[in-house]
């Protein structure tokens, strides 16, 4: 539901004889802020009152209750301040207001309740509630006294704006009441082609047949939120959940600008690209490809040279540019994190900003040193808690926070010693060691660490106390060896099944019964989270698949994984988000950027390489160069041949294997 003001009349207030919800009279709106005008006329004489249509709102007061009388003396006083109308619209605007108000019942209500970030029935609640009748007080009493200072914004006001809101007859009596009604029965639809219902405007998207290509938004009560007059093209409806839609016109298709949920511009078009971030934040990008990060609703530059911007799990902001000349070869990708409201927390100077805690407020940040990603810590404020020198730092995954034992941090510097890590970042004691076992979870526990001295392996304690010796690390790495195998069952010979008979699919069968939801999940993580593109991805595949022989037939277990590879061929390879190749094809490892066309692989080099490496070990030393960028590098089809290779982002990997198992694939995630 859309944040919005509603003033609506009643002859009986809750708990009154004869209350009835039924017979409320819807009066005006006004999205996302409330009106001057209306806290002006529920005045000095306003009450707070329940109202049962919001579950605590039956018994705790959430909405303002004034006499109509009173409204419609306020509303005669401030007529005799404004000035004459100068247009047609305003005059019929003052006339609608006028009558509207001489008709309603006798009671006054305005709803807030969406515009009030607290439950109802918290002392929050209550407080915002008194400050809006408080403002409602002052407002009265600087009608009273004729201060047009004061209401400056009512007496410049025009037909319909934030001062006065939107006011009709129609005008939905009740918020939770705005819903998708049948376009045969609304009267304005009628003569217009409907292409759909978006639910985050609360709108249909129409057009006319003259104009196919310019797109309006109107209210199921009649509400021209962007009327077809205006000749907008392109609306991104779909940032509307953030309260913003972007457009363009019909006359320079290629200019982008903003509009609030009301339809006003806030954001005028200019040439190139938007694409909204937060609430308060949408990237611009013009026609040359220079990109910067703009502060909504004004517009203001906040952050030149972005190039890449994505939500992160921590709530917080990852954005990336690169860095170096076009040709230079210390061209790479550098990361930095901003808030909601665009203000920096790490400036873009990083290989990877991994997610900060929820309590320690830490992240570990990388740079690429001499040839090697070495990591480090900072803090929430952008500080550099400890210098980016360390071979590794405990996580539990490539995008989370370091893991906390006894408020330490354990690390592996460059020259490959365990370490302990405080919380500011300093080491808890000199490195002497290294790790006795590769996996870190094994080499380090709960209140002591795993070390090699002298080729044995010892327990160390978390202030580098060498506490007890165990065996030579050959046979302390064969050992735990053996006990994961059989923690894992690798060590349990299981009986042979015999192999499924595979199934398979016709084109018509794949198009009645594959969940194109499902598709498209799938497409858009493939695609990094470009869920439009994803979906016009998962439209061409079934359009072809329209089109295609019907007596072909695609194998999969369910028919989205007969679609699957299709899909992937348009997704993918067309796009350059994906690549195939067959096991043999080692070579083609270190020119994997030619092949997949993402930023974060333009620097790849498989500096590890040695004779007789086979593919596995290439997509290993891929997947840990797309670590650092929140990346991860995914097989589509395990168990086969032929490699077919797709990144998803890291934040994506969990719901990527669900949705891709939910369609018996088979994908590994490296």
């Amino acid at each position: 539901m859309i944040n919005t003001a509603a003033l609506f009349s009643t002859a009986f207030l809750p708990g009154q004889d004869g209350f009835d919800t039924e017979t409320i009279t819807g009066l005006a709106e006004w999205r996302l802020d409330v009106p001057v005008l209306f806290k002006l006329l529920i005045g000095a004489g306003t009450q707070a009152v329940a109202w049962p249509i919001y579950g605590d709102g039956e018994d705790c007061p959430c909405v303002l209750a004034a006499p109509m009388a009173q409204a419609q003396a306020s509303w005669q006083a401030l007529s005799t301040l404004m000035d004459r109308p100068r247009d047609a619209a305003a005059i019929v605007a003052r006339g609608a207001i006028s009558s509207l108000l001489a008709g309603g019942q006798p009671w006054l209500i305005l709803d807030c309740v969406q515009l009030i970030p607290h439950d109802i029935g918290t002392p929050e609640y209550a407080a915002g509630l008194d400050a809006l009748r408080a403002e409602a007080h002052a407002l009265h009493a600087a009608l009273l006294r004729g201060d047009k200072a004061a209401l400056a914004p009512l007496l410049a006001a025009g037909a319909a704006s934030p001062a006065t809101g939107y006011w009709s007859a129609t005008v939905e009596a009740q918020l939770a009441d705005v819903e998708e009604l049948g376009a045969d029965a609304l009267p304005f639809l009628q003569g217009l082609e409907v292409m759909g219902w978006e639910e985050d405007a609360l709108c249909y998207a129409v057009s006319a047949a003259a104009e196919p290509d310019v797109t309006g938004l109107v209210t199921p009560y009649g509400r021209w939120i962007v009327p077809l007059s205006q000749r907008y093209v392109e609306l991104g409806v779909y940032y509307a959940d953030d309260g913003w839609i972007t457009f363009a016109t019909a006359d320079a298709p290629d200019a982008h600008g903003v509009l609030d949920l009301n339809g006003t511009v806030v954001l005028p078009p200019s040439p190139g690209a938007l694409y909204v971030i937060s609430p308060h934040l949408v990237q611009q990008i013009a026609l040359d490809g220079a990109s910067r990060l703009l502060r909504l609703p004004d517009g203001a530059p906040l952050i030149d040279r972005v190039d890449n911007m994505c939500q992160r799990d921590d709530g917080l902001i990852d954005i990336e540019r690169q860095t170096g000349e076009t040709n230079d070869d210390d061209r790479r990708n550098v990361h930095g994190v901003i808030d909601k409201m665009g203000k920096v927390i790490v400036p873009p100077a990083y290989c990877s900003v991994q997610d900060f805690g929820t309590k320690k407020k830490i992240a570990i940040v990388s740079q690429r040193v001499a040839g090697r990603f070495l990591f480090g810590l900072i803090n929430s404020q952008g500080e550099l808690l400890a210098p980016c020198q360390y071979e590794a730092i405990d996580c539990a995954t490539t995008s989370s926070p370091p893991k906390l034992r006894k408020n330490l941090i354990f690390a592996i510097d460059a020259q490959g010693l365990a370490c302990m890590l405080a919380l500011d970042g300093k080491p808890a004691f000199t490195p002497l060691y290294p790790p006795a076992h590769h996996l870190r979870g094994v080499a380090v526990q709960s209140d002591f660490l795993y070390v090699v001295n002298d080729g044995m392996a010892w327990s160390m304690d978390f202030a580098g106390q060498l506490l007890e010796q165990f065996d030579t690390v050959e046979n302390f790495k064969a050992a735990i060896a053996a006990q994961l195998s059989e923690a894992m069952g690798l060590g349990k010979q299981k009986p042979e099944k015999q192999a499924a008979k595979r199934r398979s699919f016709t084109p018509a069968q794949i198009l009645a019964q594959a969940d194109r939801e499902q598709l498209r999940a799938l497409a858009a993580m493939l695609l990094l989270g470009d869920a439009a593109l994803a979906a016009r991805c998962v439209d061409i595949t079934l359009e072809e698949l329209a089109e295609d022989d019907p007596e072909e037939e695609y194998e999969g277990d369910t028919p989205e994984a007969a679609c699957f590879f299709l899909l992937w061929s348009t997704a993918a390879d067309a796009l350059g988000h994906g690549t195939t190749l067959d096991w043999k094809a080692v070579d083609e490892v270190p020119r994997i950027a030619q092949h997949i066309g993402l930023p974060a692989l333009r620097d790849f080099a498989w500096t590890e390489r040695k004779d007789g490496d086979a593919m596995a070990d290439g997509l290993a030393a891929i997947a840990a160069h797309l670590a650092p960028h929140h990346l991860r590098l995914v097989n589509m089809h395990g168990g086969e041949d032929t490699y077919y290779l797709g990144v998803v982002r890291a934040q994506d990997a969990a719901a990527f294997s669900k949705a891709a198992l939910q369609a018996t694939l088979r994908p590994v995630l490296l």
